[in-house]
């Protein structure tokens, strides 16, 4: 009985010490995966060999910052590659990619920020959709003013081309907009 308690307690605390080292990994694995990202974001890694799977990741709670910044790679490679013929099928990859990893991470601690790079994102497509992805960004950070700024600026870009933008369907602003005649208030003009 006592030999079974001994291996017992030993297989606890190795455990424990291999653990401990996973936990220990994780902090140098995202220093050095922020400083490979800076000199080239495609190559960055942010995940630690470890000896006992995702356990440590799970007890730190390090996932949600690990998923950013994956998605910020991802948008940063999206923005980086040429909007040419020859790289249109990889761009769009790579954009669609950016945009399904930035919705994930949009819907945790992260999102204000996940929302205004998808606003930047859906702006060379659709102004409504970029209307609607600032605002998001706006009601998850209310002090986030770079999200203020580019939904202001692109409320008046709108308005100055003619287009109004309102409240749409599931009343996500921004989704309704018209444009050219018929495109104003109701009951107002000709």
């Amino acid at each position: 009985m006592k030999i079974a308690a001994a291996i017992a307690l030993a297989t606890v605390a190795v455990l424990a010490a291999l653990l401990a080292g996973d936990v220990r990994s994780w902090p140098r694995a995202l220093e050095q995966g922020d400083a490979a990202y800076a000199v080239a974001p495609h190559r960055a890694t942010w995940t630690p060999s470890t000896r006992l799977g995702g356990a440590a990741a799970s007890l730190l709670g390090s996932g949600d910052d690990v998923a950013f910044r994956r998605a910020l790679q991802l948008y940063r490679i999206a923005q980086s590659t040429p909007n040419r013929l020859d790289t249109a099928v990889e761009l769009q990859t790579v954009r669609t990619q950016a945009e399904t990893r930035l919705a994930a991470v949009a819907r945790g601690p992260h999102a204000a920020q996940a929302d205004a790079l998808l606003g930047v994102l859906a702006f060379g497509e659709s102004a409504d959709a970029a209307i609607a992805d600032f605002s998001n960004a706006v009601r998850a950070d209310p002090s986030n003013a770079a999200a203020k700024y580019d939904l202001e600026l692109l409320l008046r870009l709108s308005a100055a081309h003619g287009s109004r933008t309102g409240a749409g369907p599931g009343g996500s602003f921004g989704r309704g907009g018209a444009h050219g005649a018929g495109g104003g208030v109701p009951g107002s003009g000709y």
